[in-house]
């Protein structure tokens, strides 16, 4: 395949850049659904995408096929797209230029997750709905794994020949309880599919499904009973989970640079923290320190280089709660007058470009457990758990909504609360912010649905956290 991608590339020399990389992407996926299997579903897809660059315009071009042929007729396509887009931009912008990498990235991976027996992954899934099905208010279940094994292959004209093999586990199951007419949902390990993060089959055995299914369980039916709030003001404590969502859509997504500069916009929208900014909008209090971690240990977005050749890098965002950087690409890097690109352009897969997208955007611990969180607050709320969220075009205006909320009082945990939503405009919020918990608090998750781009890019990104504090919230109940 080597010398293959090596013939397409020395055709890409007449332009002013040019790269190939093959990908090849293996699933595998099991759904158990009221006690049965519903799905086991296993593919393999594998293709080249090859990117020219003429005078700052890109053209993109890709193929499944493996003949070179049809692989140098792909490098002839992406050559013409790049210059079609010179004719009709009639203007040339700006493509940071990169050094030349040779390298291998592979993740450490205690259990080869494709290794496993599928019986095994079955089993446990059964083992694991036998304990939900127990609940007499259950109306449905779904407990599933998922695994991936992507291989990657990089060469660009610059000289840079670059192989990744990167491996992914995780899964989760959700119970639905309806009492007295009201339906709630209980996730674990969190909603929105699971938790999945880098790593082997060891990923799914810590999470530890037939141990915490009863205390799912219970906890649907309790919240299912719980009441309602009247909307108010007050001091939110929000957990890891559902500061990932929120760091996710009201930091991840505004910070990245093509949709700020307007590259990138009919998608999912624009950014209010524009260019202008950088160094001055206080975005929020001193102690919000976020970074774009794309080394963070087992994270969704760990590599050794994004798909631009570009090594994994570790930025920061916002700093004492001032803007500071944003995710970048090599034909958006310019914009802010960095020399060198951020090392956030990634690709769904073969037939799709590279586009700024998320890394693993974490916010950095302060101090104090959860229990030292809450025992600071006389009368306020703790949310996690997302279950919907809301966001408007420029990420400003914003709501969510959880599967876990306690009333509290005194310092302690009180009762529990039935679907809770809390509101806010980003800066206004982030500026509440008057207390993060310490390292030992911290969590890392992983996403695998953060959409953007047309055609559609499904890419998997990790936040990591500890809960935090703030104040004079908005919250009710729906």
């Amino acid at each position: 395949m080597e010398k293959v991608l090596e013939v397409a590339l020395e055709r890409l020399k007449e332009v002013d850049y040019g790269e190939v990389r093959f990908a090849r992407i293996k699933r595998q996926s099991i759904n158990l659904e009221n006690g049965i299997i519903s799905s086991i579903d296993e593919d393999v897809e594998e293709g080249i995408g090859i990117r020219a660059v003429y005078k700052g315009c890109v053209g993109f071009a890709s193929t499944s096929s493996t003949f070179i042929d049809d692989i140098v007729k792909t490098a002839e396509r992406a050559i013409e797209f790049a210059k079609a887009s010179y004719r009709f931009s009639g203007k040339e912008y700006p493509f940071l230029s990169e050094e030349q990498h040779i390298g291998e990235y592979i993740t450490q991976v205690e259990k080869d997750p494709f290794a496993v027996p599928l019986e095994e992954k079955i089993e446990l899934l059964v083992r694991t709905d036998e304990i939900l099905s127990k609940n007499k208010f259950a109306v449905s279940r779904r407990a599933f794994l998922n695994f991936f094994k992507t291989e990657k292959y990089f060469l660009n004209t610059e000289g840079s020949r670059i192989k990744q093999t990167i491996y992914e586990s995780g899964g989760g199951y959700v119970i639905w309880v309806l009492v007295d007419g009201n339906l709630q949902s209980r996730s674990y390990p969190a909603p929105h599919g699971g938790n999945h993060l880098q790593g082997g089959y060891e990923i799914v055995e810590e999470m530890d499904f037939v141990g915490n299914a009863e205390r799912i369980s219970e906890e649907a039916v309790m919240f299912a009973k719980a009441g309602r709030i009247n909307e108010m003001e007050t001091t939110l404590v929000v957990g890891t989970h559902q500061m990932a969502l929120q760091i996710h859509e009201s930091v991840g997504h505004p910070l990245e640079l093509d949709r700020v500069i307007g590259y990138e916009a009919s998608y999912a929208g624009t950014s209010f923290a524009t260019i202008d900014q950088l160094g001055k909008l206080k975005y929020g209090s001193s102690l919000m320190n976020i970074v774009a971690d794309a080394k963070t240990p087992r994270g969704l977005g760990t590599f050794g280089w994004d798909d631009e050749g570009v090594p994994a890098q570790r930025i920061e965002l916002i700093t004492g709660g001032i803007l500071t950087g944003y995710l970048s690409s090599r034909d958006s890097a310019w914009a802010i007058g960095l020399k060198r690109a951020g090392g956030t352009a990634r690709a769904s897969s073969y037939n799709r470009m590279p586009m700024v997208r998320m890394t693993n955007i974490n916010l950095l611990p302060d101090k104090g457990s959860l229990e030292d969180l809450i025992s600071e607050v006389k009368d306020g709320i703790f949310v996690d758990y997302n279950k919907s969220w809301s966001i408007d075009q420029r990420r400003l205006n914003f709501q969510f909504s959880t599967e876990v909320a306690y009333r509290i009082r005194n310092g302690k945990i009180a009762e529990p609360l039935r679907n809770v939503v809390y509101f806010g405009i980003t800066p206004e919020f982030w500026n509440s912010l008057v207390a993060v918990g310490g390292e030992e608090e911290w969590k890392l998750w992983g996403l695998l649905n953060c959409g953007k781009g047309e055609p559609g890019q499904t890419m998997h990104t990790g936040h990591g956290s500890s809960p935090a504090v703030f104040v004079k919230v908005k919250v009710g109940s729906v």
